[in-house]
């Protein structure tokens, strides 16, 4: 008859598999309930007792609960991403670009030079094909074949060692050892390890700040481990072999390249050159790579085409476009804040007024002739006294500089032409925005849903008037600044 266990006998050793089946078995009813089991959803459908109300209150409640353990969740994800990432040096530091562009010289990825088109550029591609199966292959293949030989050496020895020795004879473990090593020694000796075929994609004319034969040094690593060319497989992972390999030795040649004083023309801080930055500058560089490469195969293909390189034309031209208004935008607001600073400074309400990128309007090309020119856009909803205060801040940007060359650069950039006979209806003020610098007309004729969106501010933080008076004020000549100054103290 056995006796019941005592406190002593049930030690979590002893009991730890019953603990363990416990702890499943709540985890998987904890699991149950946090993504919406089936039981409790038959016991609600089930339960005739609850009211309809008293039952939406109840999925209500659950779903908020749900809610707020998926958001609680979610942030400790989010603390644990940022607790364990590295900060990694960003793309225009000493150290990446000195990476990236003995990178781009090992795999010869050219610059785009001044005055190729878009459409040029794509016609040849760029980064270097992935490798192909076979390559994969082959390199896979080539230490296991590497061992191969050797381990039939080693039985080819020992085979001949046993048969001059008596029948039944067995060697030691020391007599054993001796005779392969001696067999692995003879094979490498007679077989060594060779190079692979390698295809450079360096090129002789490149404009690199690399020396040479930093780069054909690092060819030479990568024939020896096997690789025929330098690339990356870009649709893997950067921690594939391939990828991880290749950057391996990539990252150690770059090395003895700094150390031999070969990267000195980048400036590189010594803080900044660690093993972690080096290896996650690649990393990301490489995986940046890989939406490019898929992007250039399908350029490619389409080049083929006349329908192809019809659309690509196309697409090149919106996207110049785009871009050209965008940086076009950016230069004006830049130069109008440039004079509201030295206005009324940067602390004043007209610098944080003219901050807004929606005050200022954008341009459009009119094809009118073979380069196009430039239409200003206009914003009907702006008042007239604030397009007047913008256009004198627009002359003041070109009439202060005093370099000829200087001067007709800030004209061209503000002067752009006539404005559109069409507005643009889709541009609407700031939210929060100075009602009193709104034209009234467009107020008046503006949906009642959009005007009640953009909250208006009622308040006049910014005296359009006298800050119009203030800009007028530079323009004036020291006589006209002297007879204004005789006349008000004439007439006070």
């Amino acid at each position: 008859m056995s006796l019941p266990p005592t406190m002593t006998q049930m030690t979590p050793g002893v009991s730890s598999g019953g603990a363990k089946r416990q702890r499943v078995e709540e985890d998987d009813y904890q699991r149950q309930g946090v993504e919406g089991g089936s039981d409790d959803e038959d016991d609600e459908s089930s339960d005739g007792g609850l009211t309809h109300e008293e039952s939406l209150e109840r999925k209500r409640k659950r779903t908020a609960k749900l809610k707020a353990l998926t958001q609680i969740r979610h942030r400790e994800a989010e603390i644990g991403k940022v607790a364990a990432q590295h900060e990694v040096p960003k793309a225009a530091t000493p150290l990446a670009r000195a990476i990236h562009e003995y990178t781009r010289m090992l795999m010869g990825i050219p610059r785009k030079a001044r005055g190729t088109s878009m459409l040029e550029s794509v016609s040849e591609p760029k980064l270097p094909d992935p490798p192909s199966e076979e390559e994969r292959q082959a390199w896979e293949c080539r230490k296991q074949l590497r061992e191969k030989f050797i381990r039939d050496a080693q039985d080819k020895a020992m085979q001949k060692y046993l048969a001059k020795k008596p029948t039944g004879f067995k060697p030691n473990r020391k007599q054993r050892k001796t005779v392969e090593k001696d067999a692995a020694e003879m094979a490498a000796i007679k077989k060594p390890m060779q190079p692979v075929i390698f295809t450079s994609r360096i090129s002789a004319g490149g404009r690199t700040r690399y020396a040479h034969h930093f780069g054909t040094q690092c060819e030479a690593a990568l024939a020896m481990a096997g690789f025929p060319r330098c690339t990356f497989d870009w649709q893997a992972s950067y921690d594939s072999p391939w990828n991880a390999a290749t950057a391996t030795i990539i990252l150690a040649h770059w090395v003895k390249t700094y150390d031999a004083n070969g990267a000195r023309a980048f400036g590189i801080i010594s803080s900044d050159n660690t093993p972690a930055n080096r290896e996650e500058v690649l990393r990301r560089w490489c995986g940046n790579k890989a939406p490019k490469h898929r992007e250039q195969t399908r350029h490619v293909e389409m080049f083929k085409t006349p329908a192809g390189k019809k659309l690509l034309e196309d697409h090149f031209a919106i996207t110049h476009s785009i871009t050209s208004k965008r940086r076009n935008k950016e230069k004006i607001v830049e130069a109008r804040l440039h004079e509201a600073f030295k206005f009324w400074g940067k602390s004043s309400a007209e610098y944080a007024m003219l901050s807004h990128p929606e005050v200022h309007s954008e341009d459009e090309l009119q094809p009118t002739n073979a380069s196009g020119s430039r239409q200003r856009l206009r914003l009907d909803w702006r008042s007239a006294e604030l397009d007047t205060l913008i256009m004198l801040l627009d002359q003041s940007h070109w009439k202060r500089k005093t370099i000829p060359k200087e001067r007709r650069a800030a004209k061209q950039l503000v002067e752009r032409g006539n404005y559109a006979p069409t507005a643009d209806p889709d541009r609407f003020p700031p939210k929060g925005f100075q009602a009193s610098l709104i034209s009234p007309g467009w107020l008046d004729n503006a949906d009642g849903l959009i005007v009640s969106e953009l909250d208006l501010n009622e308040e006049d933080a910014v005296d359009v008037q006298q800050a119009i008076q203030d800009a007028m004020r530079v323009f004036k000549s020291r006589a006209n600044l002297a007879e204004e100054e005789a006349s008000g103290s004439t007439l006070s």
